[in-house]
């Protein structure tokens, strides 16, 4: 895999986050920054949103995780994706190209030393479980 130079400048968070990447090339996965914005989208993320990357890359995690506001979303999911508390898991109905799907998803981070480097949202579609 490779990122651009500017997301990550530093080669060892790279290889950090390429790694991770690299073990679910088939999932649906989408890297944060600090401030919750999306940085990447995995190819199978772009397929479940049904927009290529540069239509949604640097929205607020919230927002694509079906949230209106940051005020409704779990409070758990912000630490989890900053890094700040162990990994947050559960249902959302995602904004997608055709309307709203559920899924499953996991919200966690990268640290390196104790720094952030990114957050990670990797999801596991429910099929059939349109609302």
């Amino acid at each position: 895999m490779r990122f651009p130079d500017d997301i990550w400048p530093d080669p060892t968070d790279r290889q950090l986050v390429d790694d991770l990447v690299s073990m679910f090339v088939d999932t649906p996965i989408i890297l944060t920054d600090k401030l919750t914005n999306s940085l990447w989208f995995s190819d199978p993320a772009e397929e479940l949103f049904g927009e290529r990357a540069e239509a949604i890359v640097n929205r607020v995690a919230y927002s694509l995780l079906g949230f209106e506001d940051r005020e409704k979303q779990p409070v758990r999911l912000v630490s989890a994706l900053l890094g700040e508390d162990d990994p947050w898991r559960g249902v959302v109905h995602l904004p997608v190209a055709e309307g709203t799907r559920l899924a499953f998803v996991e919200a966690s981070a990268i640290c390196r030393d104790g720094v952030f480097v990114c957050g990670v949202l990797r999801f596991s579609p429910q099929e059939n479980a349109n609302p």
